[in-house]
Protein backbone atom coordinates (compact mmCIF):
# COMPACT_ATOMS: atom_id res chain seq x y z
CA UNK A 1 0.00 0.00 0.00
CA UNK A 2 1.43 3.24 -1.30
CA UNK A 3 1.76 6.44 0.91
CA UNK A 4 -1.55 7.62 -1.14
CA UNK A 5 -3.53 4.23 -0.56
CA UNK A 6 -2.56 4.90 3.07
CA UNK A 7 -4.20 8.63 3.05
CA UNK A 8 -7.09 7.79 1.50
CA UNK A 9 -7.62 4.70 4.39
CA UNK A 10 -7.02 7.34 6.89
CA UNK A 11 -9.45 9.68 5.40
CA UNK A 12 -11.83 6.59 4.95
CA UNK A 13 -11.70 5.87 8.62
CA UNK A 14 -11.95 9.44 10.05
CA UNK A 15 -15.40 9.12 8.05
CA UNK A 16 -16.72 6.30 9.27
CA UNK A 17 -15.93 7.59 13.34
CA UNK A 18 -18.41 10.84 12.21
CA UNK A 19 -20.97 7.75 11.37
CA UNK A 20 -21.86 9.42 8.62
CA UNK A 21 -22.19 8.72 4.68
CA UNK A 22 -20.84 10.99 2.39
CA UNK A 23 -22.54 11.78 -0.97
CA UNK A 24 -21.09 12.51 -4.09
CA UNK A 25 -21.88 12.74 -7.76
CA UNK A 26 -23.66 15.02 -10.01
CA UNK A 27 -26.07 14.19 -12.83
CA UNK A 28 -24.84 14.46 -16.42
CA UNK A 29 -27.09 14.30 -19.53
CA UNK A 30 -26.14 11.56 -21.79
CA UNK A 31 -28.37 11.41 -24.21
CA UNK A 32 -28.52 14.49 -26.41
CA UNK A 33 -30.32 13.32 -29.40
CA UNK A 34 -33.70 13.02 -27.59
CA UNK A 35 -33.30 17.29 -27.37
CA UNK A 36 -32.94 17.52 -30.87
CA UNK A 37 -35.98 19.14 -32.36
CA UNK A 38 -35.04 17.71 -35.91
CA UNK A 39 -33.42 14.61 -37.13
CA UNK A 40 -30.36 15.49 -39.04
CA UNK A 41 -30.07 13.81 -42.35
CA UNK A 42 -27.25 10.90 -43.07
CA UNK A 43 -24.87 13.27 -45.10
CA UNK A 44 -24.88 15.57 -42.11
CA UNK A 45 -24.37 13.10 -39.29
CA UNK A 46 -21.19 11.60 -41.53
CA UNK A 47 -19.71 14.98 -41.96
CA UNK A 48 -20.31 16.21 -38.16
CA UNK A 49 -18.41 12.99 -37.41
CA UNK A 50 -15.62 13.77 -39.58
CA UNK A 51 -15.43 17.18 -37.71
CA UNK A 52 -15.62 15.65 -34.47
CA UNK A 53 -12.90 12.77 -35.20
CA UNK A 54 -10.52 15.63 -36.29
CA UNK A 55 -10.76 18.21 -33.18
CA UNK A 56 -10.55 15.42 -30.66
CA UNK A 57 -7.49 14.05 -32.54
CA UNK A 58 -6.37 17.87 -31.94
CA UNK A 59 -7.31 17.59 -28.42
CA UNK A 60 -5.06 14.64 -27.27
CA UNK A 61 -2.27 16.30 -29.10
CA UNK A 62 -2.58 19.21 -27.18
CA UNK A 63 -3.62 17.46 -23.59
CA UNK A 64 -0.49 15.24 -24.11
CA UNK A 65 1.17 17.89 -24.73
CA UNK A 66 0.21 19.92 -21.26
CA UNK A 67 0.47 16.84 -19.12
CA UNK A 68 4.30 16.17 -20.65
CA UNK A 69 5.02 19.75 -19.50
CA UNK A 70 3.68 19.47 -15.95
CA UNK A 71 5.16 16.32 -15.10
CA UNK A 72 8.33 17.56 -16.18
CA UNK A 73 8.01 20.71 -14.00
CA UNK A 74 5.71 19.68 -10.59
CA UNK A 75 8.09 16.85 -9.01
CA UNK A 76 6.37 13.98 -7.19
CA UNK A 77 5.83 14.19 -3.68
CA UNK A 78 8.62 13.03 -1.70
CA UNK A 79 7.70 9.67 0.45
CA UNK A 80 8.36 9.91 3.83
CA UNK A 81 11.28 8.02 5.26
CA UNK A 82 13.01 7.43 9.04
CA UNK A 83 11.95 5.80 12.48
CA UNK A 84 9.02 6.88 14.75
CA UNK A 85 9.45 6.65 18.21
CA UNK A 86 5.89 6.74 20.31
CA UNK A 87 4.95 5.09 23.86
CA UNK A 88 2.47 2.33 24.62
CA UNK A 89 1.20 4.40 28.02
CA UNK A 90 0.11 2.63 30.81
CA UNK A 91 -2.25 4.92 32.57
CA UNK A 92 -2.14 2.82 35.75
CA UNK A 93 1.92 2.63 35.56
CA UNK A 94 1.91 6.38 34.38
CA UNK A 95 4.82 5.21 32.24
CA UNK A 96 5.21 3.52 28.79
CA UNK A 97 6.35 0.48 27.19
CA UNK A 98 8.35 1.91 23.97
CA UNK A 99 8.62 1.27 20.35
CA UNK A 100 9.88 1.65 17.30
CA UNK A 101 8.27 1.51 13.43
CA UNK A 102 9.16 2.83 9.82
CA UNK A 103 6.97 5.68 9.10
CA UNK A 104 5.10 2.89 6.46
CA UNK A 105 4.34 1.37 10.08
CA UNK A 106 6.47 -1.57 9.21
CA UNK A 107 9.28 -3.17 11.30
CA UNK A 108 7.75 -2.48 14.75
CA UNK A 109 10.36 -3.01 17.24
CA UNK A 110 9.80 -3.52 21.16
CA UNK A 111 13.30 -2.16 23.14
CA UNK A 112 12.01 -3.37 26.49
CA UNK A 113 12.04 -0.01 27.81
CA UNK A 114 10.06 1.18 30.31
CA UNK A 115 9.51 4.82 31.20
CA UNK A 116 7.51 8.12 31.66
CA UNK A 117 9.64 9.87 28.90
CA UNK A 118 11.54 8.68 25.69
CA UNK A 119 13.24 11.33 23.26
CA UNK A 120 15.40 10.77 20.57
CA UNK A 121 19.33 12.64 20.71
CA UNK A 122 19.49 14.67 17.65
CA UNK A 123 21.77 13.49 15.36
CA UNK A 124 22.14 10.10 16.65
CA UNK A 125 20.42 6.83 17.52
CA UNK A 126 20.78 6.51 21.38
CA UNK A 127 17.89 7.89 23.01
CA UNK A 128 17.05 9.79 26.48
CA UNK A 129 14.79 8.12 28.73
CA UNK A 130 13.70 8.98 32.03
CA UNK A 131 14.88 6.10 34.25
CA UNK A 132 11.66 4.85 36.07
CA UNK A 133 13.11 0.99 36.21
CA UNK A 134 15.83 2.91 38.98
CA UNK A 135 12.80 4.82 41.15
CA UNK A 136 11.68 3.83 43.93
CA UNK A 137 11.76 5.68 47.65
CA UNK A 138 14.94 5.70 48.04
CA UNK A 139 16.11 6.67 44.23
CA UNK A 140 15.29 9.73 43.09
CA UNK A 141 13.87 10.05 39.55
CA UNK A 142 17.03 10.31 36.79
CA UNK A 143 17.17 10.21 33.49
CA UNK A 144 19.42 7.69 31.70
CA UNK A 145 20.72 7.14 27.80
CA UNK A 146 19.79 3.85 25.84
CA UNK A 147 20.53 2.52 22.71
CA UNK A 148 17.96 2.51 19.54
CA UNK A 149 17.22 -1.11 20.25
CA UNK A 150 16.94 -0.60 24.22
CA UNK A 151 20.22 -2.26 25.19
CA UNK A 152 23.10 -0.38 27.37
CA UNK A 153 21.61 1.87 29.60
CA UNK A 154 23.85 4.60 31.00
CA UNK A 155 22.41 6.16 34.31
CA UNK A 156 23.25 9.65 34.85
CA UNK A 157 22.86 10.62 38.59
CA UNK A 158 23.31 14.37 37.53
CA UNK A 159 22.63 15.05 41.69
CA UNK A 160 23.21 13.23 44.94
CA UNK A 161 19.74 15.22 46.38
CA UNK A 162 17.54 12.34 47.63
CA UNK A 163 14.40 14.40 47.42
CA UNK A 164 14.96 15.92 44.21
CA UNK A 165 13.68 14.17 40.78
CA UNK A 166 14.99 15.23 37.13
CA UNK A 167 12.23 14.20 34.79
CA UNK A 168 11.28 14.35 31.20
CA UNK A 169 13.83 16.62 28.72
CA UNK A 170 15.69 16.73 25.51
CA UNK A 171 19.32 16.49 24.58
CA UNK A 172 20.70 20.21 23.05
CA UNK A 173 21.38 19.98 19.14
CA UNK A 174 24.79 20.19 19.85
CA UNK A 175 24.74 17.00 21.95
CA UNK A 176 26.27 18.55 24.93
CA UNK A 177 23.24 19.43 27.31
CA UNK A 178 20.11 18.21 28.39
CA UNK A 179 17.37 20.19 29.70
CA UNK A 180 15.46 18.44 32.26
CA UNK A 181 12.31 19.01 34.75
CA UNK A 182 13.15 19.24 38.28
CA UNK A 183 10.61 18.79 40.99
CA UNK A 184 10.46 17.92 44.81
CA UNK A 185 7.13 16.32 46.78
CA UNK A 186 6.34 19.50 48.36
CA UNK A 187 6.84 21.80 45.07
CA UNK A 188 10.26 23.39 46.37
CA UNK A 189 12.57 23.91 43.51
CA UNK A 190 10.68 22.95 40.55
CA UNK A 191 11.42 24.24 37.26
CA UNK A 192 13.84 23.77 34.07
CA UNK A 193 17.73 22.41 34.72
CA UNK A 194 20.49 21.93 32.82
CA UNK A 195 23.22 19.52 33.52
CA UNK A 196 26.07 17.65 31.10
CA UNK A 197 24.84 14.94 28.69
CA UNK A 198 28.38 12.90 29.07
CA UNK A 199 27.95 12.21 32.61
CA UNK A 200 24.68 14.09 34.44
CA UNK A 201 26.91 17.01 36.07
CA UNK A 202 26.83 20.52 36.16
CA UNK A 203 23.52 20.89 37.47
CA UNK A 204 22.03 24.51 36.98
CA UNK A 205 18.65 25.96 36.94
CA UNK A 206 17.62 27.96 33.55
CA UNK A 207 13.93 28.57 35.48
CA UNK A 208 12.27 28.08 38.35
CA UNK A 209 8.36 27.36 38.51
CA UNK A 210 6.51 30.04 40.74
CA UNK A 211 5.03 28.86 43.73
CA UNK A 212 1.83 26.29 42.92
CA UNK A 213 3.04 25.92 38.81
CA UNK A 214 4.62 23.05 37.86
CA UNK A 215 7.05 22.57 34.67
CA UNK A 216 6.91 19.99 32.47
CA UNK A 217 8.25 18.86 29.00
CA UNK A 218 10.99 20.95 27.93
CA UNK A 219 12.39 20.86 24.63
CA UNK A 220 15.65 23.00 22.98
CA UNK A 221 15.55 25.36 19.99
CA UNK A 222 16.86 23.61 16.81
CA UNK A 223 19.79 26.17 17.21
CA UNK A 224 19.99 25.63 21.19
CA UNK A 225 19.62 28.93 22.30
CA UNK A 226 16.01 28.78 23.67
CA UNK A 227 13.88 26.26 25.69
CA UNK A 228 9.95 25.76 24.81
CA UNK A 229 8.33 24.11 27.86
CA UNK A 230 4.46 23.42 29.67
CA UNK A 231 3.53 25.24 32.38
CA UNK A 232 0.30 24.99 34.60
CA UNK A 233 -0.97 25.14 37.73
CA UNK A 234 -4.60 23.81 39.72
CA UNK A 235 -6.00 27.38 39.02
CA UNK A 236 -6.36 27.17 35.10
CA UNK A 237 -9.05 25.11 33.50
CA UNK A 238 -9.25 23.46 31.95
CA UNK A 239 -8.45 20.19 33.82
CA UNK A 240 -4.74 19.97 32.93
CA UNK A 241 -3.99 23.00 30.87
CA UNK A 242 -1.60 25.35 31.31
CA UNK A 243 0.33 27.65 29.01
CA UNK A 244 3.66 27.50 26.76
CA UNK A 245 6.37 29.25 27.46
CA UNK A 246 9.94 30.15 25.97
CA UNK A 247 12.86 31.01 28.03
CA UNK A 248 16.94 31.51 27.11
CA UNK A 249 18.93 28.79 28.00
CA UNK A 250 20.77 31.57 30.29
CA UNK A 251 17.04 31.85 32.08
CA UNK A 252 16.81 35.40 30.49
CA UNK A 253 13.78 36.47 28.08
CA UNK A 254 10.81 34.32 29.52
CA UNK A 255 8.20 34.74 27.52
CA UNK A 256 4.37 33.17 27.81
CA UNK A 257 3.27 32.92 23.99
CA UNK A 258 0.18 30.88 24.52
CA UNK A 259 -2.86 31.92 26.69
CA UNK A 260 -3.37 30.69 30.01
CA UNK A 261 -5.25 27.18 30.02
CA UNK A 262 -4.85 27.58 26.27
CA UNK A 263 -2.37 24.35 25.77
CA UNK A 264 -1.95 21.15 27.07
CA UNK A 265 1.66 19.47 27.28
CA UNK A 266 3.62 17.92 24.42
CA UNK A 267 5.15 20.73 22.20
CA UNK A 268 7.72 20.59 19.03
CA UNK A 269 9.81 23.17 17.59
CA UNK A 270 9.89 23.19 14.05
CA UNK A 271 13.55 22.55 12.00
CA UNK A 272 13.59 26.12 10.96
CA UNK A 273 12.27 27.17 14.60
CA UNK A 274 10.04 29.43 12.78
CA UNK A 275 7.09 27.43 14.89
CA UNK A 276 6.48 25.90 17.72
CA UNK A 277 3.31 23.80 17.51
CA UNK A 278 1.20 22.40 20.72
CA UNK A 279 -2.47 20.99 21.12
CA UNK A 280 -5.06 23.10 22.46
CA UNK A 281 -8.17 22.17 24.32
CA UNK A 282 -9.44 20.45 23.24
CA UNK A 283 -6.99 17.91 20.95
CA UNK A 284 -6.43 20.55 17.98
CA UNK A 285 -2.71 20.82 16.88
CA UNK A 286 -2.03 24.90 16.59
CA UNK A 287 0.96 26.53 15.31
CA UNK A 288 2.77 29.71 17.14
CA UNK A 289 5.46 31.93 16.74
CA UNK A 290 8.31 31.48 18.90
CA UNK A 291 7.03 35.07 20.05
CA UNK A 292 3.43 34.17 20.84
CA UNK A 293 2.07 35.91 17.25
CA UNK A 294 0.10 34.30 14.17
CA UNK A 295 -1.41 31.05 16.11
CA UNK A 296 -2.99 29.10 13.52
CA UNK A 297 -4.55 25.67 13.56
CA UNK A 298 -3.34 22.85 11.45
CA UNK A 299 -6.72 22.59 9.38
CA UNK A 300 -7.97 19.30 9.69
CA UNK A 301 -11.28 17.76 10.89
CA UNK A 302 -11.27 15.19 13.76
CA UNK A 303 -14.46 13.09 14.67
CA UNK A 304 -16.51 14.28 17.67
CA UNK A 305 -15.60 13.02 20.84
CA UNK A 306 -11.46 12.26 19.16
CA UNK A 307 -8.28 14.33 19.17
CA UNK A 308 -4.68 14.83 18.17
CA UNK A 309 -2.20 14.93 20.93
CA UNK A 310 1.87 15.30 21.25
CA UNK A 311 2.62 16.58 18.05
CA UNK A 312 5.56 16.39 16.52
CA UNK A 313 7.74 17.89 13.44
CA UNK A 314 9.30 15.54 11.01
CA UNK A 315 13.12 16.18 10.66
CA UNK A 316 12.57 17.94 6.88
CA UNK A 317 9.35 20.07 8.22
CA UNK A 318 7.06 18.78 5.46
CA UNK A 319 4.84 16.22 8.23
CA UNK A 320 4.06 16.57 11.56
CA UNK A 321 3.43 13.01 13.40
CA UNK A 322 0.76 12.51 16.57
CA UNK A 323 -1.64 10.76 18.56
CA UNK A 324 -4.99 10.63 17.18
CA UNK A 325 -7.43 9.17 19.99
CA UNK A 326 -10.88 7.99 19.54
CA UNK A 327 -12.90 6.12 22.03
CA UNK A 328 -10.34 6.05 24.68
CA UNK A 329 -7.28 4.33 22.64
CA UNK A 330 -5.17 6.09 20.12
CA UNK A 331 -2.95 5.42 17.25
CA UNK A 332 0.44 7.24 15.77
CA UNK A 333 -0.64 9.15 12.51
CA UNK A 334 0.90 11.75 10.12
CA UNK A 335 -0.25 14.82 8.27
CA UNK A 336 0.88 17.32 6.52
CA UNK A 337 1.06 21.36 8.05
CA UNK A 338 -1.41 22.33 6.06
CA UNK A 339 -4.13 19.73 7.29
CA UNK A 340 -3.75 17.52 3.74
CA UNK A 341 -2.29 13.58 3.18
CA UNK A 342 -3.46 12.47 6.27
CA UNK A 343 -2.10 8.98 7.05
CA UNK A 344 -2.22 6.42 9.22
CA UNK A 345 1.43 4.91 11.26
CA UNK A 346 0.53 2.43 13.19
CA UNK A 347 -2.15 0.24 13.70
CA UNK A 348 -2.40 -1.76 17.07
CA UNK A 349 -5.86 -2.14 18.12
CA UNK A 350 -7.25 -1.22 21.38
CA UNK A 351 -4.27 0.40 23.04
CA UNK A 352 -2.96 4.22 23.86
CA UNK A 353 0.35 4.76 21.63
CA UNK A 354 1.11 8.38 22.39
CA UNK A 355 4.43 10.66 22.31
CA UNK A 356 5.41 10.11 18.70
CA UNK A 357 9.07 11.80 18.14
CA UNK A 358 10.86 11.61 14.17
CA UNK A 359 14.29 10.79 13.31
CA UNK A 360 16.24 10.66 10.14
CA UNK A 361 19.06 9.19 11.66
CA UNK A 362 20.63 5.82 11.59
Amino acid sequence: MDLDDRGRAAADELRRAFASTERFGAGIELDRLHEERHRRSRRQRWQAGLVAAAIAIVAIVLLASVLHDRSASVPASPVPVGTILYGRWNPKAEEARWFTANVDGSDVTDLGVTASCARWIPGSTDILITNDEAFSPHHPLRPAIVRADGSGKRPLEATGDPSFNLGCGDVSPDGRSIVVEGFTGNGRQNGIYLVRSSDGGGLRVVSESPKGESIAYPIFSPDGTRIAFFRTTGAYGPQGAGAIFTVDVDGSNLRRITPRGGAFTGESWSPDGQWIIYQRPYGVLTMVRPDGTERRDVPFTLPPGSGAQNPSWSPDGAWIVFSFTHDGVANIYMVRPDGTSLTRITTMAGVDEQHPVWTSAG
